[in-house]
């Protein structure tokens, strides 16, 4: 996506919802953002709490986007859109909020009947869905689906988003218009959707799936191998440990005797008669003095340790480890098929898509957008 192609669909983005356009120039435009944008782009959401719960008016954000790093506007705080930007993900974000679903009308020509006069024309009933198949393991294959499925007449056809693009559409039904009623219920259209898809992978190579069955036994052989040497090894490692412990153990009963005779014998170097003076807080921690210190030498009441509801952390056992491990594995590898809905609508038409099922391979290899992706 070029930047040229940014700037064209940012624009097209505000126009639908009828934005402002202050000042426009050829490497950056200012924008007075509408309500609905400006809650989904503005990054105010304290504000329009504050705004909707008082009942205030509405002060509306202009912003400037620009296109081009180099040519930054002088004396305007802009912001530079492209691809990648944080900004670019709300509004595509946005865009998949308020747009997934449409209703949109045909418009062609006004059509005179043998007496000069506009006839009324009939609208046929089309549902439009754009939808992912995504073969899912270690990799990830995505064939996408654009049907369009006659309410009127069950009837199902392939690359109708295609189709759609070279009609005139308008969201409003346009004079000496009507439409046909609907025949085909949405459930009913849901269900021949499903069946497409279902044919659409059983018409797939299904060695995908093989082959990733079988880099997961690989894997979980690895696995097994690793956490059985590590079972042979672990006597050994327990044996080590114990005698640790015992020299540890005997080390701590010398050390403290030694430290009672030095607490009996050590005299106090300030004497009885020196009074500490006290000192603030923060000359406390600019000396270098902990907070917790500060607060036991002032009397300040602390949470004892035992009181403290916290979660003891446990080391986990090999056995939960593994298990963990093969879980990581069958999620990586395991083949998988999701279905996903891009988005769609309800058109009503006067023109007729041509006559091509989609459940043919030959249709699918030869739509202009299905790509798919290893």
């Amino acid at each position: 996506m070029q930047q040229q192609q940014v700037r064209q669909f940012v624009e097209r983005y505000l126009a639908t919802f009828s934005a402002h356009i202050v000042e426009s120039h050829p490497d950056y435009f200012t924008v007075k953002l509408p309500v609905e944008v400006d809650k989904d782009i503005g990054n105010r959401p304290f504000y329009w709490s504050w705004v909707d719960k008082m009942n205030l008016a509405y002060q509306p954000l202009v912003l400037t986007f620009t296109f081009h790093p180099d040519c930054m506007p002088e004396g305007l705080r802009s912001e530079h859109l492209h691809l990648g930007a944080a900004r670019m993900q709300q509004i595509f974000a946005s865009t998949k909020k308020h747009g997934s679903f449409v209703c949109m009308y045909e418009q062609q020509g006004g059509l005179l009947g043998n007496a000069g006069k506009r006839r009324s024309t009939p609208l046929v009933p089309w549902l439009g869905m754009n939808l992912k198949v995504s073969l899912l393991c270690d990799k990830r294959r995505d064939i996408l689906l654009y049907l369009g499925i006659n309410l009127h007449q069950p009837r199902m056809v392939a690359d109708f988003t295609s189709f759609l693009f070279s009609l005139s559409l308008t969201p409003t039904i346009p004079d000496y218009y009507y439409t046909l009623d609907r025949k085909v219920t949405i459930q009913e259209a849901l269900q021949m959707v499903q069946l497409e898809v279902e044919h659409t992978l059983e018409q797939e190579d299904q060695q995908w799936a093989e082959e990733a069955r079988t880099r997961l036994r690989e894997e979980m052989a690895i696995l097994e191998a690793y956490y059985e040497e590590l079972a042979r090894r672990e006597p050994q490692d327990e044996q080590t440990s114990a005698d640790e412990s015992e020299d540890e153990a005997e080390q701590p009963v010398a050390q403290s005797s030694l430290g009672q005779e030095a607490q009996q014998t050590e005299p106090d170097p300030a004497g009885t008669a020196s009074v500490e003076q006290p000192i603030s807080f923060d000359e406390y921690r600019a000396s270098g003095g902990r907070i917790l210190d500060f607060l036991r030498a002032n009397g300040i009441q602390t949470t004892p340790r035992e009181e403290i509801n916290q979660v003891e952390w446990k080391k986990s056992t090999p056995d939960e480890e593994r298990q963990r491990r093969k879980d990581e594995l069958a999620w990586q590898y395991e083949p998988r098929i999701e279905v996903s809905f891009i988005n769609g609508g309800l058109f009503y038409l006067s023109s007729a898509p041509p006559l091509m099922r989609s459940s043919k391979a030959k249709s699918m290899r030869h739509l202009p957008a299905s790509g798919r992706i290893m």
